[in-house]
């Protein structure tokens, strides 16, 4: 809002012996002030919430709050906008809601890349701005998802066990692959376009394009989000796969299973097909977060 102030100046002109007035209105100052439009009137303004956020979204109760964010995240949506009308809704809820989701939704743990958001009271309830960097987006996946069918056409799995089916996906994974050590693309590099479209990521674009793979092809499979145990580097951030094999959970490392195209044989089975038992001696990683791979 601006507001200008004006001032009434009087001027008395004295003219020789007769004393004749004359006044003159004069503009003297134009002070402008600029107040900042608040939280509420922003989000009251249909242009500016086009703009930024392109839908502002409401959320009731803490499971309609998870199943708006579940869709978004899932569709890639960078920036979002919601007003909260719950009971609390504090930025540890926040925090606690998008690992669960991470967790729980394999494809947004597979390419969040980054998150930020604020956590805002307003008249309203609290206004919820999450800010987030994928992996990969709507425009690639529209690339990557002919590229997964292609090649599981190809790898002709029908009539496989599921164990032979499991096989033939890590080998294809690996064998299509090379570990980037230069990290010259983070964002590329942790994409399942990575694998789909240049051949070339670190564990994360191994681990969510076989996720991809598995889905397709009838298995029931989680991402695990976890640790490398090491003697030169401290707990290396990793992600894997754990896939239902025959009714009995699995972890599978295909990153830590790749010796290297410049091997005769550079398909490991030393991370392949593992109870928690036998991988705790190299993964660290929140077992009660994850369906349990025991005997």
């Amino acid at each position: 809002m601006v507001r200008n102030s004006w001032m009434l100046a009087v001027l008395l002109i004295l003219t020789g012996c007769t004393a004749t007035t004359e006044v003159e209105e004069a503009l003297v100052s134009e002070e402008t002030i600029v107040d900042e439009p608040s939280l509420d009137e922003l989000l009251q303004d249909k242009r500016y919430v086009r703009q930024v956020y392109g839908e502002l979204f409401t959320a009731n109760s803490p499971d309609e709050l998870e199943n708006i964010l579940a869709k978004q995240l899932t569709q890639f949506d960078q920036q979002i906008g919601l007003v909260y009308k719950g009971q609390n809704l504090s930025p540890e809820d926040v925090e606690a809601l998008l690992q669960k989701l991470r967790i729980n939704h394999d494809m947004i743990g597979g390419t969040l890349f980054y998150y930020e958001f604020a956590v805002v009271p307003i008249e309203q309830g609290v206004f919820l701005d999450l800010f987030s960097r994928f992996t990969t987006n709507k425009m690639e996946m529209a690339s990557i998802l002919p590229k997964r069918d292609a090649l599981l056409t190809s790898l002709q799995l029908e009539g496989k066990s599921e164990p032979e089916k499991l096989e033939i996906i890590h080998r294809a994974i690996i064998e299509g692959m090379d570990y980037n050590f230069e990290y010259d693309d983070l964002v590329t590099d942790h994409s399942p376009a990575g694998f789909f479209l240049y051949g070339s990521g670190v564990c994360q674009a191994y681990a969510s394009a076989m996720h991809m793979l598995l889905v397709e092809a009838g298995f029931e499979a989680k991402l695990v989000y976890g640790e490398l145990k090491s003697a030169i580097v401290n707990d290396t951030k990793h992600i894997w796969n754990l896939v239902k094999v025959d009714g009995k959970w699995r972890h599978v490392d295909a990153t830590s299973n790749d010796r290297g195209a410049g091997f005769d044989n550079q398909v490991s089975k030393v991370y392949f097909m593992l109870t928690d038992e036998q991988l705790e001696a190299t993964h660290i990683w929140n077992q009660k977060d994850y369906p349990k791979a025991d005997q």
